[in-house]
């Protein structure tokens, strides 16, 4: 069985690369690549993605057996981490799920997406912030 902290910082590290990887496809798509380049590094974001749900279903697991063995300081930077985990994941889903229904490209289908995109975009910085929290309590775990 994993330790607490094991699996508080195995959600660290997903967070990290889901936060590098779309850091990336910003910082190329800004300056301009190739369709190919960018599906590649869409695919590399999914994967990231699928790697930070399966880290919090595995802290998920971890805290509801570990409860109450860690510092105060421990436990709220790695819950901080969690919730923004979460949130990230059920936005990047919503933007998903809305940009596979939308067929017709009307004005009202375009703002809801735009919408869920910028709410996609907040969740991401929101876990960009609890990364750092994290790094600070734990300092350099990666």
């Amino acid at each position: 069985m994993r330790t607490l902290t094991d699996a508080a910082d195995a959600l660290f590290r997903s967070a990290v690369e889901a936060c590098r990887q779309h850091e990336r496809v910003a910082r190329c798509t800004a300056r301009g690549c190739s369709d190919d380049e960018l599906k590649e590094m869409a695919e590399l974001c999914e994967l990231g993605h699928r790697q930070l749900a399966a880290r919090t279903d595995a802290w998920e697991q971890a805290a509801a057996q570990g409860q109450g063995k860690t510092d105060d300081a421990f436990w709220h930077a790695t819950n901080a981490l969690w919730h923004a985990s979460r949130e990230f994941a059920r936005r990047h889903h919503s933007c998903d799920a809305l940009t596979t229904k939308v067929s017709r490209r009307s004005t009202d289908t375009l703002g809801a997406l735009t919408l869920e995109y910028e709410l996609e975009a907040s969740a991401l910085l929101a876990l960009s912030h609890a990364v750092a929290g994290y790094r600070k309590q734990r300092g350099d775990v990666e």
